[in-house]
């Protein structure tokens, strides 16, 4: 709306009157008047800065009451902060799976030792039965030879199951002279079976 002569006039005699020293105490001259219309006379909201993707983010963190580190940089745009980047850090680092055969794992748990510790010497630095049995003098001395009989349908199936001839070494064989047949692996392969079932849940709950 259009400032009519009148008021015109009266705001120069209240500047002329006043001498204001700059902008802000005109402003707060002639809004005292009643001279100016309220968008000029308003203190912008200051806009709030947040590092969170979200609404729903930000409730989620203070729900969980989350202490975001120093420097978390999230996955949303510009960096902000999702829901899921708080899922993660309420849930804490994910426990890396050790690269190491069953049997070897089996053995560290029984006997209290940190497989994440081990150097493997198999492929790709996995760990083996021998590497975990070379930390227990006691269980070395015991160790029979590695080289086990095998007939070929539980070659088969360590091949299908990635098991390896160290994993198989602690195996009592059921058939001839001791060697180790299909049967002899059910425990072995229901292990593999059950943490490969566990990956695929862990994978399902991340999709989600």
């Amino acid at each position: 709306m259009a400032t009519s002569a009148q008021t015109l006039s009266l705001i120069i005699d209240e500047l002329v009157k006043a001498k204001p020293i700059d902008r802000d105490a005109a402003i707060t001259l002639l809004a005292a008047k009643g001279f100016l219309p309220k968008q000029l006379t308003e203190v912008p909201k200051e806009q709030k800065v947040t590092r969170f993707a979200s609404k729903a983010a930000e409730d989620f963190a203070d729900a969980k009451s989350l202490v975001i580190p120093d420097g978390f940089k999230g996955t949303a745009a510009n960096d902000k902060i999702s829901v899921k980047d708080l899922k993660q850090l309420a849930e804490g680092p994910k426990k890396t799976k050790a690269n190491a055969s069953p049997s070897a794992q089996q053995f560290a748990r029984d006997n209290g030792i940190d497989i994440s510790k081990i150097s493997g010497s198999g492929a790709e630095g996995k760990v083996l039965l021998k590497d975990v049995k070379d930390l227990k003098p006691a269980a070395k001395a015991a160790e029979e030879p590695a080289k086990r009989k095998v007939s070929s349908s539980a070659a088969k199936l360590m091949k299908q199951y990635e098991i390896d001839e160290e994993d198989v070494v602690d195996i009592e064989g059921s058939g001839k002279e001791g060697t180790i047949v299909a049967k002899d692996l059910k425990e072995l392969i229901d292990m593999i079976k059950a943490e490969k079932s566990g990956e695929s849940s862990d994978e399902s709950e991340e999709e989600d």
